[in-house]
């Protein structure tokens, strides 16, 4: 009797935390070793590189400049991050950047603040958001702290498109470092909630 009491009871419960916990769970930064395949942009300079090492203190994070990370928030250390090209401020058109991954990934940019409104391929309506809570500061002059954007993508390929694409203004060239995602998380939760709600009725 009392046991069917308690399953009446914590069966609300359960369902509602497999709404919230997801939801938690989806706004967490998870720091890994990211493999970064087929990486290729329409740079004027060169190839873009993954950074040898994990995004830190010192990092340098464009292939034509010696501009290096000062600060930034502890949740980021040794991110995979992606080095593009101050040079590739004018970049225009879907593509820019191509890239392939095996897991589900969230991608960071780093964008000037002067880019005013972000291009349309990296706006909210895109599915991009801006992450005010975060900090990446720089050494570099003019542009020490940037907006950081993000979002999440499923294993597969990946476009970014160019650093002037409209409405931006032209403003230095964003670069770009990628946390774990979490795509699974909802179904997971919900999993272990049917699971443990089964054995609660087996014991009734």
């Amino acid at each position: 009797m009392y046991i069917k009491r308690f399953a009446c009871l914590i069966l609300p419960c359960f369902i509602l935390a497999s709404f919230y916990f997801p939801e938690v769970l989806a706004q967490d930064i998870i720091v890994e070793d990211i493999e970064v395949i087929d990486l290729k942009s329409r740079s004027v300079v060169g190839k873009y590189v993954v950074g040898e090492e994990g995004l830190e203190l010192g990092s340098v994070y464009l292939i034509d400049r010696d501009y290096f990370v000062k600060d930034m928030s502890e949740e980021f250390e040794g991110a995979t991050f992606i080095m593009t090209a101050m040079e590739d401020e004018r970049s225009k058109g879907a593509d820019f950047i191509t890239f392939r991954v095996k897991v589900p990934i969230v991608v960071w940019l780093a964008t000037d603040k002067r880019w005013g409104n972000p291009p349309k391929w990296a706006s909210d309506g895109n599915g991009w958001k801006e992450q005010p809570d975060y900090l990446v500061q720089t050494n570099e002059e003019d542009t020490d702290i940037f907006v950081l954007l993000n979002k999440e993508f499923s294993a597969g390929d990946i476009s970014l498109g160019g650093n002037n694409d409209a409405p931006a203004n032209l403003a230095p060239m964003y670069w770009v470092f990628l946390t774990r995602g979490v795509e699974g998380a909802a179904v997971e939760a919900t999993d272990k909630l049917t699971t443990t709600w089964g054995k609660l009725k087996s014991n009734r």
